[in-house]
This record gives C-alpha cells, structure tokens and sequence, in this order.
C-alpha cells in the first residue's frame, strides 16, 4: 500500500512537471489578510516581528495574552502598508506590512489578529514567549517544497509537526527552518499553501534555500534569480550584514541561534565578519550555539566535506575557534548526523566540536546516498527512501546538561534519537528590571552619602 502511494504521488507529480510550472499557478489572488508570519525578535523572551500581505493599504494588529480571549484588553498596531514592493511571478498585487512588538513577557502565550480599514478581519494567529530556565523544545524542518497542487507536502508536514509537539509535552513554540518551504519562492500560491498549516501557531525562524530563490523550475541555474521573494514575506530581526537582509540572529532561552542565507555566496566574506561580531557582541549569554543555513556542510550523499554546495570548509575554522554546537542545514534530502567535529576530526573528548546535521526532505522527493560512511565522523545517515513515506522531521529537547535530537519518520515514529552533551555551563537570564532598580538603588545611597557629608562639613567649619 506504501509503495502504491508512492508510484502514485511521483506520477501525479510527473504530469504537472509535464504541464509546466506556470500553467498550474495563473490565477493566485492575495486574500484580504495574507502570508501572515510571526518571526522571531532579536530577544524572544521579550519581542516578535510580524509580517503581513493586505489588499487595503491600512491595518491595525490587536494583540494581547491568550487568556484575553475577546480582545478586551488588547493593544494595537497601526500600519501603512507599502504597495506591492516585490512583484511575484504573476504579477499580484498586496501591500506589505512589518511591525515588531515589544515589551512582551516571558513565558506568556499571545495571540492576535488583524483588521482592515474597511472593517475586514482575519483569523486568529498566536505565538509564546521563551521562559529563559534553559529547559525547552524547538522544532527543525525543511525541504517541504510546498505547493497548492500538491498538498499532501504541506499536510504531512502539519501531522509530523503535531507529533513532535506531543513529545515535547506541548513545549514546543519556535520552528527553525532550513529553507525551501515552498517549491517556488516567486509564486504567491506557493507561499499561501504554506500558510495552511501550523506556523500560524508558532515564531517561525526561516531562511532562504535555493527554491526560494526560484521563478520556474530551474534549467542549469538560469532561472534562479534572488530573495526578494522571501524578503517580502519574512521580518527577521534587521541586525545581519548590510548587504544581505536574509541573514540574522536571535536569543532563544539559553540559544544563541544564527541564521545564514548560503544561496549567495558572493558575500561570503561579510557573511563571516558579521558571524564573528556576533559571537563578540553576544559572548557570555547564550549555553549554546546554533548555526543554521539551506546548503550542507558535510554531503548527505556521500558523508564527506566535498561536493557541491558543500559549505564545511567555508565555515570549520570560525565554527572550530567559537565552539558553535550545532550546524543545521538541508538541500541534499538525506538525513546525516556527524560526531562533534574539531578540524575534520571527532573531538577527542567527544564534546568540545560541532555536530553538523542534513535533514530529510517531506513529501516524494527521496535521493538515494553514495559510497559507504566513515564511522569514525557520521554518526547516523539515513536516505529518504528509507523513511516511511520518505519523509523525516527533527525535534530538539533542550537542558541545561546538553541536547537531544530526536527524528521522526512519515509515520510519526521515532526512527533514533541522540544525546549531545551540554560544553558551556547554564547562564542564568539577566533580569534588566531589578538590574536597573539595584543601579537606582545605588545611585540614591551614594548621592544620599555624599549630601550627608557636605552637611557635616558645614556643621563642623561652623
């Protein structure tokens, strides 16, 4: 029966190639509220940035605790959008929203929706905030390719999602993304089938893959244009290098999370400047370190540190000098686990390297490996194919003794899971409020110290 839905998926798949992209994706029409994305703030105990698609130009965000379930208490955003900054494949027209909302607390779930001038409202959407004991789950995806044709992509990426957040015990509030969660980033469509599912529930932590960068399905890389198109649906935090938008960074708890947009390497000399100002800036708060990018650095195929697109050697010697933990990425639709590596090496200790992970794709898309692994530097690597369904989907469980990443199968069935332990102690979160309260507090006793010995002075001189 599996392999009977998999001969039929791959057919039906092969018949709209046959019919071509474009004819399968004419008539895309933004709804009134659209594309609606809730990403993470620089800090995301306190912040969120939202971003949003409308066909009015005025909008306003009500937003308050989910425990204010009729919006009695909400406060709001006003926005004017700007018309269609970005022009899609087949020349849809919206107006573009930003806005980041501030001052949130920890620990403390959110929900919110957003009204039209003209009185139209949309849905609910919802997030929470990270609590900051060091105790939480995240969940990694990529490789869905999304499209409105054919949906069981996006579907068997919602129930897989549904499964790992059982396992979390429901703690589970930030998605990373190692891109290419649509098929084609230039068509509309693409990205309202992508919306369907449950990154309306959660902060959504994406950046580009190559299909992102698509107009129609690529021949020799002649139609892969940029991320203009991911840019116009996302509203990371705006601190990456000034060349590229689509690279960021953010706090999660006890994480220090770095995106990387590794499509463009023509700024890849910035790119590296940026990351080492990040690791100076931010030394001292984060546990951990989490490198996240669409191109692999080690080859899913064949396990090794060459091939194309292959980014080890690009990246190992800032990785090595930092201590990043974790290097995600995607592209080849192989799952991989490498040891912690030091220098193309298994730590000797076993923990002081980088564990570089390649997920597994969702949907029909499986890639068959090359050659046999070297066990001494993979830990585990796992074809598609030999997934049920073909798919997989990652989850981490995080403390303050170190990481587990656990993988699922098509099913929803654990396939492994692996412990990596924690290299840094726990740093406790700097609460700013009674830090500004004990700087007051210290401030007043020596004003107060200093006037009461001019006045003594004067007694005396008396």
């Amino acid at each position: 029966m599996l392999n009977l839905m998999k001969k039929s998926i791959k057919t039906f798949i092969g018949l709209i190639c046959l019919l071509g992209a474009g004819t399968a994706l004419l008539f895309a029409e933004p709804n009134p509220v659209d594309l609606v994305y809730t990403n993470p703030g620089q800090d995301c105990a306190h912040s969120v940035r939202l971003s949003w698609h409308t066909t009015e130009e005025k909008s306003t965000v009500y937003y308050s605790k989910a425990s204010d379930s009729d919006f009695k208490h909400a406060k709001k955003i006003t926005s004017t959008g700007v018309y269609t900054p970005v022009e899609f494949h087949d020349g849809e027209q919206y107006y573009r929203h930003e806005a980041i909302i501030k001052g949130l607390k920890r620990d403390t779930s959110y929900h919110y929706k957003i009204i039209l001038e003209s009185g139209y409202e949309s849905g609910e959407y919802s997030f929470a905030m990270a609590d900051d004991d060091g105790e939480f789950g995240f969940l990694w995806t990529g490789d869905v390719h999304t499209h409105p044709d054919i949906a069981i992509r996006r579907e068997l990426s919602e129930k897989l999602a549904e499964v790992a957040e059982k396992n979390l015990d429901n703690d589970m509030d930030l998605v990373i993304s190692t891109g290419d969660e649509v098929c084609y980033g230039a068509y509309y469509d693409n990205w309202q089938e992508w919306q369907k599912g449950y990154i309306n529930r959660k902060v959504w932590a994406g950046i580009p893959g190559n299909h992102t960068y698509y107009d129609v399905f690529p021949k020799k890389g002649q139609d892969t244009v940029d991320n203009r198109w991911w840019c116009a649906t996302q509203n990371p935090p705006d601190n990456g290098p000034e060349v590229m938008r689509s690279n960021f960074w953010f706090k999660y708890d006890s994480i220090l999370f770095i995106g990387i947009d590794s499509i463009d390497t023509s700024y890849l000399n910035e790119q590296k400047k940026w990351f080492e100002e990040v690791l100076e800036q931010n030394k001292g708060t984060y546990q951990y370190i989490v490198v996240y990018q669409h191109y692999p650095y080690i080859s899913g195929f064949n396990g090794g540190f060459g091939g194309t697109n292959v980014a080890y050697y690009l990246w190992m010697n800032l990785f090595d000098t930092y201590g990043v933990d974790l290097a995600l990425s995607g592209d080849h639709h192989v799952y991989l686990q490498s040891n912690a590596l030091v220098n193309k090496k298994t730590a000797k200790d076993g923990v002081s390297g980088t564990t570089y992970f390649v997920c597994p794709q969702i949907g029909d898309r499986a890639r068959e490996m090359q050659g046999t692994i070297d066990p001494s530097i993979i830990k585990s690597r796992i074809t598609s194919s030999d997934l049920a369904y073909e798919s997989g989907l990652s989850y981490f469980k995080v403390s303050k003794e170190g990481i587990t990443h656990t993988l699922l199968d098509g099913n929803g069935d654990i396939v492994e899971s692996h412990f990596i332990p924690a290299k840094r102690p726990y740093v406790e979160a700097k609460n700013l409020a009674l830090v500004f309260v004990l700087i007051f507090a210290g401030a007043f006793i020596m004003i107060a110290a200093i006037v009461s010995a001019i006045v003594v002075c004067k007694k005396r001189n008396k």
